[in-house]
């Protein structure tokens, strides 16, 4: 197991824990809410044994994640949250949620991030809940955030929720919901204010056009004996999602996934096998572009930030690692500057650029030259060699000082090819890498 954090919407740090090897195709289990990340480490121990790397997260203002500061609990900052967690990720995952964990994956992908999942598995997933189920789910779950003393009254307020079906079982995992105090009482580790959010609105509407927008293979998994998601239910939401499928567990209520967890791994794993092969991902011409993407990260890069002058005669300067040497005579190098990029007129006006390599020190300039809304250059040690230069940021690993050679279209970048007019290097400094969506550095064999 190893503990990862995640920045969620607004700044909220997400607690996770991770079993497995990341060179593993992920899988990202999201609990409901009440819930914490543990209700699924049996789940993710037995993907890891299946060759997959699974990444249980607890919800903000729940377990270990940061309370949000100013509570907010809507639906939206959930959907922002798992956004936010699967673009950090370096592959595609596969999502499995539970509840409102799945409302919110099926609203996260449907209305605008299909190229972050490779699947999705959704449990106990319904759009059209009667308002006397939600109003009794908003009891119950302000039943399970009292203090209690015994940990078996725990459980009488968990199958508060659904009294007609079998009772849940009291396991070290459920328990890791509630912290035991110095009196002896338990009690929920959890932001009071999550329950005011809890009876989130009824958005049939939003819900039913997200869905039937989600492109990603999709199982949806209930109990048989779940009486408030039924097979009518999962029927209705497979004919609404492309290409998804039903699966029961037959005597299995709500909580299938953990008083049933064998039956429910095989199902899950079944699934993966089937949908999200451990295979080597296929990039074919017109398929999915994030699947290049991924297959070009692969490819280990140094980081440099690029910079030059504009027309106020102000430092302008972006990361980038598409930088690589093109001839010795005439010295020449490139860098590729994406056509929506915000400075690319500027770079084109400039006719002039340096390119400075980052060494492991420059980490935070790296990011920070990486971010929007930020003034890049302030705190930063720069300065011209010479009058009609570029900036060259003090102490880099190397830098070039270029005129523009030449501009070429290259799909969607133009391609900048520069003269070196100048070069400095510092031997003794290892260099910042870049490898599937992260910073690296090197290691010796």
């Amino acid at each position: 197991m190893e503990r990862l954090d995640f920045n969620g919407f607004g700044g909220v740090n997400l607690a996770a824990t991770a079993f497995g090897s990341a060179d593993n195709p992920p899988v990202l289990l999201l609990p409901s809410l009440g819930q914490v990340r543990q209700l699924w480490f049996g789940t993710a121990a037995a993907l890891a044994e299946a060759g997959r790397y699974a990444i249980c997260v607890d919800l903000r203002g729940h377990g270990d994640s940061d309370q949000s500061p100013d509570g907010h609990y809507e639906f939206d900052a959930y959907i922002g949250d798992l956004r936010a967690i699967l673009a950090a990720m370096p592959n595609r995952a596969v999502v499995v949620s539970a509840g409102i964990g799945a409302r919110v994956a099926m609203a996260a992908v449907g209305e605008g991030a299909p190229h972050l999942v490779s699947g999705l598995a959704l449990i106990d997933a319904n759009i059209w809940v009667e308002k006397a189920v939600v109003d009794r789910l908003g009891g119950a779950m302000a039943l399970r955030s009292s203090i209690f003393d015994d940990p078996t009254k725990i459980v009488d307020a968990v199958a508060a929720a659904y009294p007609s079906e079998p009772r849940p079982t009291l396991t070290n995992r459920m328990m890791a919901a509630y912290a035991k105090r110095d009196d002896g009482q338990y009690e929920w580790r959890g932001d009071p204010r999550v329950l005011a959010a809890s009876n989130l609105p009824d958005m049939e509407e939003r819900l039913t056009a997200a869905a039937s927008r989600i492109a990603a293979p999709v199982t949806l998994i209930r109990g048989s004996l779940n009486e408030t998601v039924s097979n009518e239910v999962m029927e209705k939401l497979k004919a609404l999602i492309p290409g998804s499928e039903v699966v029961e567990i037959d005597g299995a209520g709500h909580y299938a996934a953990s008083d049933r967890e064998d039956d429910f791994n095989a199902i899950l794993i079944d699934f993966l096998e089937r949908q999200a092969p451990r295979a080597p991902l296929t990039f074919i011409a017109g398929s999915e572009p994030r699947i290049l993407r991924d297959a070009l990260g692969c490819f280990a890069t140094g980081v440099t930030i690029v910079t030059t002058m504009n027309a106020d005669n102000e430092p302008i300067g972006l990361t980038a690692n598409s930088f690589t040497s093109v001839s010795l005579d005439p010295p020449l190098i490139l860098f590729s500057l994406a056509k929506t990029s915000a400075n690319l007129e500027t770079f084109e006006k400039a006719g002039k650029f340096a390119v400075n390599v980052n060494h492991i020190g420059q980490q935070p300039a790296a990011g920070k030259f990486a971010s929007r809304g930020v003034a890049r250059f302030d705190g930063v040690d720069w300065a011209l060699r010479e009058a009609g230069g570029s900036p060259i940021l003090a102490g880099s690993l190397a830098s070039f000082d270029c005129t523009t050679h030449a501009v070429h279209d290259g799909g969607d970048h133009l391609i900048f090819i520069g003269h070196v007019n100048y070069a400095s290097f510092e031997p003794h400094r290892d260099p910042l890498l870049y490898f599937r969506g992260k910073f690296r550095r090197l290691h010796f064999a």
